[in-house]
């Protein structure tokens, strides 16, 4: 195993997401000798005797790890978003304001190497965040920008665009960013921010499709006792699918 290579040791109430190191790691359950650690999925104790499994870390194991600046799209709302606008392998996609670049990062993840990501970021300080993050997750398909996109986006044509802005409807070059019958989605948390879109949306030839917000519950399970957990993630935004004609 490379000594810098990132491992997930997992046990029954704990995990740990670290680099590869000849040395001791200290966790309260003790200490554990990654060095005699040689390949994913072995078993490992530590010192006070906690069975610890070795795996290799998934992409949300990793991204979950990196640096955060504003509110990220969570993940429920960027599987809801990628899935009903049909990104996929080899897709082009834009992508405003970057923030952190969570939503970036799993585009990414999902197009591919023969797929496009362009994530725009007025702000300096989320620009860097997001650089970062990409560098850490080892994203390559992924073009960075720094501008203010009110002043228009440069790419054409793509098949989707993710608008996580407070007013997507100013953005002048919206209908040419995105090839007929191409996605623009849009992540708003107010119910006025739904009804300018809209409004942009009948003057402006672009169909709405549908108009959702996403929920999650976590249930907790105990022998044949089950209860919903009470940390819920209720509204975070709505979700305005709509496609260019």
């Amino acid at each position: 195993m490379k000594k810098n290579q990132k491992i997930l040791l997992l046990s029954e109430n704990s995990r740990y997401l670290i680099n590869y190191r000849k040395d001791m790691y200290h966790v309260k359950e003790g200490h554990i000798d990654l060095s005699k650690i040689k390949k994913f999925g072995e078993k490992i104790n530590s010192s006070n005797g906690t069975e610890f499994t070795v795996v290799e870390p998934s992409f949300f194991d990793l991204i979950k790890k990196t640096k955060r600046g504003p509110q990220i799209i969570l993940p429920k709302d960027a599987g809801t978003i990628i899935s009903y606008s049909g990104i996929g392998s080899g897709s082009k996609v834009i992508d405003a304001g970057t923030g952190s670049g969570w939503m970036a990062a799993f585009l990414s993840r999902v197009v591919g190497s023969k797929g496009k990501v362009v994530t725009y970021e007025k702000s300096e300080q989320n620009y860097s965040v997001s650089n970062s993050n990409f560098t850490e997750l080892k994203l390559k398909n992924i073009k960075n920008k720094i501008g203010d996109v009110y002043s228009g986006i440069r790419e054409k044509n793509f098949d989707a665009i993710i608008l996580d802005l407070a007013e997507p409807w100013k953005i002048p070059s919206l209908k040419q960013n995105v090839k007929t019958g191409g996605f623009i989605v849009c992540y708003l948390p107010q119910v006025s921010q739904i009804q300018e879109f809209t409004k942009f949306a009948e003057h402006n030839n672009i169909l709405i499709e549908r108009i959702i917000e996403v929920s999650e519950r976590p249930w907790t399970f105990d022998g044949r006792i089950s209860r919903p957990k009470s940390q819920q993630i209720g509204h975070t935004a709505f979700l305005i699918f709509s496609r260019n004609l």
